[in-house]
């Protein structure tokens, strides 16, 4: 968000990260752009995403992501074996530009679960931080989260 009184340009869409939390798989997780034709169709289309954003006072931008399991392994990206665990679902408050979690469409609940037989705390931190100026970042935890890829888009007007 643009805290000052003055227009400021924002020219990149900073980092999106991911951490892996609990009984994840970090070494099955991977944070990629979304291009068009991709896993992540509900992401909005890549060719429409400016290349840099001007932001009036009060003004913010977006990144928005979505999560797509690993195969095999539920909606979750973790094991299928086992008993199955309710899908839960959390509001995550986020200061800054906003990640916009998702299973598989941008503006869905954060949450993971369903495929059965994950580990209890294994989730998925995602992280932004932006290009520039303050280094704070916005994060958000996906629940139940094993393995999987992040696609993650540009700079989006909000």
């Amino acid at each position: 968000m643009n805290v000052s009184d003055r227009a400021c340009t924002v020219e990149g869409s900073g980092s999106v990260g991911a951490s892996a939390q609990g009984g994840a798989d970090a070494s099955r997780i991977l944070v990629v752009d979304h291009t068009a034709g991709d896993a992540a169709a509900g992401l909005p289309d890549p060719s429409t995403q400016p290349g840099t954003l001007i932001l009036k006072p009060g003004q913010a931008y977006e990144v928005k992501f979505a999560w797509i399991p690993a195969s095999g392994g539920g909606s979750s990206g973790c094991s299928t074996t086992g008993t199955p665990t309710p899908d839960p679902s959390t509001d995550a408050a986020q200061d800054g530009p906003q990640d916009d979690p998702s299973t598989g469409d941008p503006g869905g609940t954060p949450g993971g679960g369903g495929g059965g037989g994950e580990p209890q705390d294994a989730s998925v931190l995602v992280s932004h931080t932006p290009e520039a100026g303050d280094p704070a970042s916005a994060s958000v935890s996906i629940g139940g989260a094993c393995a999987g890829t992040i696609y993650r888009t540009g700079l989006l007007a909000s």
